[in-house]
């Protein structure tokens, strides 16, 4: 074998050396929030009085409450949380400023540790007990959320992918809602606030940007405007109509949820709802 030949071995031999190494190194490489759970989580809708109530639960890593239902909320939450032993938030969120949505935070338990709060940053000085809400606020560390937020609790990932404080006008209020993307292992959750037609042609025209395994119906599926193109975008295996008893709801709306998911869950009907994740998907936890 002459000098030349025996180069070209070594520098191909190398050459796939690296290329294994490569290879295997992608191997080991998994995309932010589809890392495997090293605990799993509980999703909770809570019925506390109807309306929006959402715990986000991985035990000893992340407790998330995304909204906190009308006034007098408060009390039953903090029962929910005292269940499953939580003593602390690590981030309590308000979609937006309507009572139905942040009026439950007046009544949580004295002895509720909250580490962050955030909403929107919008104000609606009109709506009753925004001005408790503001001054129950001071009390905590708190940050307004803002579009392309992203944060990491427990192996909990979320994502801002709407926020408007600019809309402070009573009809713009709703689709002024944060609207976040949660990524828990391998399924993806969509949390719209209450979202009215402009927000949905907005968001759904962006590609990719809502599909989602389980989604929760904006505006307590009170519309049924823009929602079935919305709701085509998303793709949900999962729809939750998170809305109180007696309250009106959109019988075409319904409709359009019901064809375009795998499955709606209702908390008018069935009370409270969970579902559990672990690195298999999401699993409905009967009671």
């Amino acid at each position: 074998m002459d000098a030349n030949h025996s180069r070209h071995s070594r520098s191909l031999l190398t050459c796939r050396s690296l290329l294994l190494l490569l290879v295997l190194a992608a191997g080991l490489v998994r995309p932010v929030g589809a890392a495997q759970l090293s605990v799993p989580v509980t999703v909770s809708f809570l019925d506390a009085g109807g309306e929006d109530t959402l715990l986000l639960h991985q035990p000893g890593r992340c407790t998330m409450l995304v909204d906190a239902g009308p006034p007098g909320s408060g009390s039953r939450i903090g029962e929910a949380l005292d269940r499953r032993g939580v003593e602390r938030l690590d981030r309590l969120i308000i979609s937006h400023p309507h009572h139905d949505h942040f009026g439950g935070v007046l009544t949580l338990p004295a002895a509720l540790a909250i580490a962050m709060v955030h909403d929107n940053g919008g104000d609606n000085g009109s709506e009753p007990h925004f001005a408790e809400y503001r001054r129950w606020r001071r009390q905590f560390p708190y940050q307004p959320l803002a579009t392309g937020g992203k944060w990491q609790c427990g192996d909990i990932e979320v994502s801002v992918l709407a926020a408007d404080a600019t809309r402070s006008r009573p009809e713009k209020i709703n689709d002024s809602s944060l609207v976040l993307a949660v990524t828990a292992g391998p399924v993806r959750l969509l949390l719209p606030g209450d979202i009215e037609a402009g927000g949905r042609m907005a968001l759904a025209a962006r590609p990719g940007a809502l599909r989602a395994d389980i989604v929760k119906i904006p505006h307590h599926a009170k519309d049924a405007v823009h929602l079935g193109p919305w709701l085509d975008a998303v793709a949900p295996a999962l729809a939750v109509v998170s809305t109180g008893r007696g309250a009106a709801v959109d019988p075409a709306a319904l409709e359009l949820v019901q064809s375009r998911s795998g499955e709606m869950w209702r908390t008018d009907i069935q009370g409270d709802l969970e579902l559990t994740i672990d690195a298999r998907g999401w699993h409905r936890v009967e009671r």
